[in-house]
C-alpha cells in the first residue's frame, strides 16, 4: 500500500529519507517518507492491512506473547513492572471517575493491574494469543477491535506504544474522541524520533520497527494530529527507561550483539540531552477532551 499524501495534514508534498530493515520478522526493508510541510514520518509503501498481522508472527514480540526468555526480555519484564506502577498513578491523577479503556492492551498486564487498584476496564486487543491471555488475567471479554466497544464514557483512555501500529489514523483518532467522556483524558505513548539514540542509531533505530509501526511521531506531528480533532496536549511525560531498552535493541540491530555498555551510555546521554530539549526516547502526551 502506498500513501501518496501525508496522513497528518493531507499534503503531497512527501520526501524519502530513509530505509530501514524489519530485523525481528522478515529481514525486508522498507521505506520511511517524511511530509515536507508538516514533518510527519511514515513507513511507505507499507503491507496491505490484512498482512500486517504476519509481521508480528514471533515469541520475540513481547507484548504479545509472554514467552520471551532472552537477556533484553528479561530487562523489559523487570522494567515493566516498574511502569505499571507509574501508569496507574499517573493515570489516578488525572481522572475523575475510574473507567478505563486501554487500547492495544497486549497480554493484559496493565489492564489487570489497574483492574486489582479499584478500576473498571476495557481493552481491545487484535492479536489473538494476546487477547486470550489478556481475557485469562482479568476475566473480561476484550474487544478485537475499537469499533465492537460498545461502553463509552471513558474517563481515561490509553494507547501504550499503540497509535503507531493502527492503520487508519482519521479513523482511530475519531474513534477515540467519541468513546472518551466529556473532560476526560487520552493518554498516548508513542516514540520520538527526534531523541539523541535515533540520531545515533539512524535506519538502525529500534524503534522505527517497520514495517510494524506505520507511523514516525515527534511533538510537532502529534500535536497537529490532535488538534485536527479538536482534541489539546497538555502536558508531556518522559519514559526514560525506554532509552537504555531502545538502544540496547538498536545495538543488536547494527552490530548483532547488544553491546550493553555502549547501550547505557547511549541511553543515558538521550536521557541528559532531552533534560533540555525534552525530546526523550519515548513520550507519554496528556490529551483532553473539552468538558463540552
Amino acid at each position: 500500500m502506498n500513501l501518496d499524501r501525508c496522513p497528518v495534514c493531507n499534503s503531497h508534498n512527501i520526501n524519502h529519507i530513509i530505509t530501514a530493515r524489519d530485523y525481528l520478522v522478515t529481514k525486508e526493508r522498507f521505506q520511511i517518507d517524511s511530509c515536507g510541510e508538516c514533518g510527519f514520518r511514515f513507513t511507505n509503501p507499507r503491507p496491505d492491512d490484512d498482512k500486517l498481522a504476519g509481521y508480528y508472527d514471533s515469541k520475540g514480540y513481547i507484548s504479545h506473547s509472554d514467552e520471551g526468555t532472552s537477556l533484553i526480555n528479561s530487562l523489559y519484564k523487570i522494567s515493566r513492572g516498574f511502569a505499571l506502577r507509574r501508569k496507574q498513578k499517573l493515570i489516578g491523577r488525572l481522572s475523575k471517575t475510574k473507567k478505563l479503556l486501554d487500547v492495544g492492551c497486549g497480554t493484559g498486564h496493565f489492564i489487570d493491574y489497574c483492574q486489582r487498584h479499584g478500576w473498571q476496564v476495557s481493552g481491545v486487543e487484535p492479536n489473538q494469543i494476546a487477547r486470550l491471555q489478556a481475557e485469562d488475567k482479568t476475566k473480561i471479554s476484550i474487544r478485537h477491535n475499537l469499533s465492537d466497544v460498545t461502553a463509552s464514557g471513558f474517563g481515561v483512555i490509553t494507547l501504550w506504544h499503540v497509535l503507531e501500529h493502527l492503520p487508519n489514523l482519521e479513523q482511530t483518532m475519531n474513534q477515540l474522541k467519541a468513546l472518551l467522556a466529556p473532560g476526560g483524558v487520552l493518554i498516548i505513548a508513542v516514540p520520538n524520533f527526534e531523541a539523541y539514540e535515533a540520531t545515533v542509531f539512524k535506519e538502525y533505530w529500534a524503534a522505527y520497527d517497520v514495517p510494524r509501526h506505520l507511523y514516525h511521531f515527534n511533538h510537532a506531528s502529534l500535536s497537529r494530529l490532535t488538534k485536527n480533532h479538536g482534541l489539546k496536549i497538555v502536558r508531556t511525560y518522559a519514559m526514560r527507561l525506554d532509552s537504555f531498552y531502545i538502544s540496547l535493541l538498536s545495538n543488536t540491530n547494527k552490530y548483532s550483539r547488544s553491546k550493553y555498555i555502549n547501550s547505557f551510555i547511549t541511553g543515558l546521554l538521550s536521557n541528559i540531552y532531552a533534560l533540555k530539549s525534552k525530546n526523550y526516547s519515548s513520550l507519554i502526551y496528556q490529551i483532553n477532551k473539552s468538558e463540552a
